[in-house]
């Protein structure tokens, strides 16, 4: 048992495995570095402009991606936790 600084008597949990996130976090850029030609190919092909395909290329995809990776992580976090 630990006490915080508040005054709670807090127990010590199992410990988080760190590569897990870490692994996502290097699956995203490669991910990212795969797959960007491969959006900007599909957003030239439907007639985008050339500023809307940059900015799905370097904008949305990678923002996508963390979003997703994050979401993988908290459930990662919740299963882990039980």
């Amino acid at each position: 048992m630990s006490v915080t600084l508040v005054g709670r008597n807090e127990k010590q949990g199992r410990r988080f495995p760190m590569w897990v996130e870490r692994l996502l976090l290097i699956s995203v850029i490669a991910t990212l570095y795969l797959f960007h030609s491969d959006v900007a190919s599909y957003f030239q092909s439907q007639g985008a402009p050339n500023w809307l395909t940059l900015i799905a290329e370097w904008c949305l995809l990678p923002i996508t991606l963390l979003i997703l990776s994050e979401m993988i992580s908290r459930i990662v976090q919740t299963v882990h936790s039980d």
